[in-house]
């Protein structure tokens, strides 16, 4: 995987709350932090939206339908 470096700016409350959160947690450091919290907003994030497409799904709204001939050629098609 690949790393990039990007540059962050926050208010002076905001980095010495982190840098306290971050000790008692035991992070190795801010950027530790930062990078798990990225993490796991955008990994629940996903599994939330996921779970409503599923469940409008589930309840037929927004879903095409489809019979077995179309379903295959659509799928063949993505």
């Amino acid at each position: 995987m690949e790393n990039k470096q990007i540059s962050l700016t926050v208010p002076k409350p905001i980095l010495d709350a982190s840098k306290k959160y971050c000790d008692e947690l035991g992070y190795r450091n801010l950027q530790e932090f930062i990078v798990d919290l990225m993490r796991r907003t955008v990994v629940f994030g996903n599994i939330e939206k996921y779970k409503k497409i599923e469940a409008r799904m589930k309840n037929g709204v927004g879903v095409k339908k489809f019979n077995t001939k179309d379903a295959v050629e659509y799928i063949r098609g993505l």
